[in-house]
Formats: structure tokens, sequence, C-alpha cells
């Protein structure tokens, strides 16, 4: 859960300083309104989609890592089971997480 908030903090930030940065420069652009206008609409459609991008590419790292967590839990768990005598098989729950 703690990773999930480090993760929408970090995009919520590098989105707010793209767009910051983005408007900024093109502010300072000598430029006419409607030009500007258009410069900074497109700027900011092509922050959001990276945005998207970034955030999809974010979660399926996140699963990914919870997933070899859990299966390396449950690995270190059934190993520790055998080495304390117990032969038993994996729970359904384990089965469940392990997939």
């Amino acid at each position: 859960m703690a990773e999930k908030k480090v993760v929408k903090s970090f995009l919520w930030g590098a989105l707010a300083g793209a767009v910051t940065g983005a408007v900024t420069a093109l502010l300072f652009a000598p430029k006419p309104g409607k030009e500007l206008r258009k410069d900074i609409a497109d700027t900011a459609h092509t922050v959001g989609e990276k945005t998207v991008e970034l955030g999809k590419k974010a979660g399926s790292t996140a699963q990914s890592i919870v997933k070899k967590s859990t299966n390396w839990a449950v690995d270190i768990r059934s190993k520790l089971g055998r080495k304390a005598g117990e032969d038993e098989a994996p729970t359904e729950e384990e089965e469940t997480i392990a997939q």
C-alpha cells in the first residue's frame, strides 16, 4: 500500500513539474497568443499521454515485484516447514497466491 502512495506521489510530482516547465517555457517564447495557446494545449496533451504511459509501467512493475515477493515468501515458508519435519502440501491460499 505504501508503494502505491510513493508511485502516485512521484507521478503527480512529475506531472506538475513537466506542466510547469512546459508552460513557463512557452510563456517566455515570443509567439502570438493563438499560437501560444495551441502550443500549451499540445504540450499538455503530450505530458498527459507520457504520464499515463509512465503510470502503466510503474503499475506493472509494482505488480511484478509483489508477485515475486509472494512467490519467494511461499517458497521460504515451504522450505522452513520441511526443515521442521512438516511434509504438508501447500494450502489452497498459498497455491492461489503463487499463481
